[in-house]
């Protein structure tokens, strides 16, 4: 396990935009910290093996580095964007256990085996809906020990909080949508709204949530940046699903 923070004279205009100010970077963060306290509580079953990590949509690959400083790991890397690829390998490459697949979640899946835990953070909303509902087909066929996904909250008053603010504190997420959107968005009418496609737009988490539901077994839904808030004013959610047991037939 080795520090591979990165420099911030080395970022990519997508990791300065996560730090854009204290704010964003502070609620960029959640995901990460629940990740952290997630692998705490399963090391113990590890047994003194490594734990075999899938990280759908890794980008420049920063749950490697978070992980690697803390866990015995093996981490592979999924992302189908070239330069993102490019950027990880160039910083990662050198661990004997990273790697990255450059291709789609849909294909990669196919050909990994004895996963332990897969993991999709911020990433289902930037990808085709067919091709999500294929990609958790896929990881219930892997049967992991864990699935862990986070997304954004694109409904409901939620987004009215985050597109006002974005636009107080001139961040560029409220550019995506046009005003009358962001309106009825936060009134759940998205059929007032182009289809989502990949964007932030138009997505609805809670079909995300049936379509796990409908392969795996939820067990955990946490609510970001307060976990009291209801979803309708929270900024993201973060799920935790697990293998459903086989139905014993008598």
């Amino acid at each position: 396990m080795t520090n591979n923070a990165t420099p911030h004279d080395t970022e990519t205009e997508y990791e300065k935009n996560q730090r854009f100010n204290l704010l964003v970077s502070y609620l960029h963060s959640f995901r990460y910290r629940n990740i952290l306290t997630l692998f705490k509580s399963v090391t113990g079953d590890a047994k003194g093996k490594p734990i075999n990590v899938v990280d759908i949509g890794c980008a420049h690959a920063k749950l490697f580095s978070i992980l690697n400083e803390r866990f015995d790991i093996n981490y592979t890397g999924i992302e189908i964007d070239s330069g993102f690829v490019e950027t990880a390998r160039s910083r990662y490459a050198h661990n004997l256990n990273f790697r990255v697949i450059h291709d789609s979640a849909a294909n990669a899946l196919q050909n990994l085996k004895h996963v332990d835990i897969v993991v999709a953070l911020e990433t289902f909303e930037h990808i085709p809906e067919h091709d999500v509902v294929r990609i958790v087909e896929a990881v219930a066929v892997m049967k992991p020990r864990l699935f862990v996904c986070s997304v954004p909250v694109e409904i409901g008053p939620a987004i009215w909080l985050k597109n006002i603010g974005s636009l107080i504190c001139g961040y560029m997420r409220h550019t995506e949508y046009g005003w009358r959107e962001t309106f009825w968005a936060g009134l759940y009418q998205l059929d007032k709204l182009p289809p989502h496609d990949t964007g932030h737009k138009g997505f609805d988490w809670r079909w995300l949530a049936q379509t796990i539901r409908h392969n795996m077994k939820i067990i955990e839904i946490r609510k970001f940046p307060l976990a009291i808030l209801p979803t309708a004013f929270s900024f993201s959610v973060f799920m935790i699903a697990e293998p459903r047991q086989p139905v014993l037939v008598s």
